[in-house]
């Protein structure tokens, strides 16, 4: 019988790791079994509210399978994810909801008082806001 992980029940701590999941702080086995344990379903409910197999739950989960690209974005955009490419080592910190929330309200004002000073247009703020993913910054080739 598939193991059922214990239901996360700390609201601070649920609203850290869907943090650390939005970031992309997770291999895709960390990940399943963060989403199990964040609605409490063992593997066999898991896979029965994606669709999917058991089987492709518990060898993604034990690093010993090779799911499909459909099934990791099932898993994903079931909880409003998409599965995204990120550079092998790259450290995560885990921030409480308050620190994070502190620092997005200091790089605001930053901005905010880059754009009222002129040092920067509305469109070059824009554009880096949009580019940003967490501090690293992607510069992509022209493939035109």
């Amino acid at each position: 019988m598939a193991r059922k992980p214990p239901k996360v029940r700390s609201a601070e701590l649920a609203s850290t790791l869907r943090a650390a999941l939005d970031r992309g702080a997770f291999a895709p086995s960390e990940a399943s079994r963060v989403l199990r344990s964040l609605i409490g379903d063992s593997q066999n409910d898991f896979a029965a509210r994606l669709g999917m197999n058991v089987k492709v739950i518990k060898a993604l989960e034990s690093d010993s399978g090779n799911p499909h690209y459909d099934s990791l974005a099932k898993m994903a955009a079931a909880f409003g994810l998409r599965v995204a490419f990120v550079k092998s080592g790259t450290a995560v910190e885990l921030l409480n909801p308050d620190a994070r929330a502190t620092q997005e309200r200091h790089r605001r004002q930053s901005d905010a008082q880059a754009l009222a000073s002129g040092r920067v247009s509305a469109h070059e703020l824009h554009e880096r806001n949009a580019l940003r993913v967490d501090d690293v910054h992607y510069e992509l080739p022209n493939l035109v």
